[in-house]
């Protein structure tokens, strides 16, 4: 995998004036429309990403984290 999509997402209230109440929406859809009218802007980094969202992944981020704490002066 070379890109996923993670991170912060910041909105204005307009992005969301034609969507209808009470309806769930996939974020993605938001993006491409918003994409489609220039009004996406994204910011790309080269860090690695640590997915915590697992007990395989928040143990492999515990211990870079402990790793960089005991690695400090």
């Amino acid at each position: 995998m070379h890109h996923i999509d993670y991170g912060l997402g910041v909105f204005r209230r307009e992005a969301f004036v034609d969507l209808p109440d009470g309806v769930r929406r996939d974020l993605a859809s938001l993006y491409q429309t918003l994409l489609a009218k220039g009004q996406l802007a994204g910011y790309e980094v080269s860090e690695r990403f640590y997915e915590i969202g697992s007990v395989a992944g928040l143990e492999e981020f515990r211990s870079l984290m402990e790793t960089r704490r005991t690695a400090k002066p």
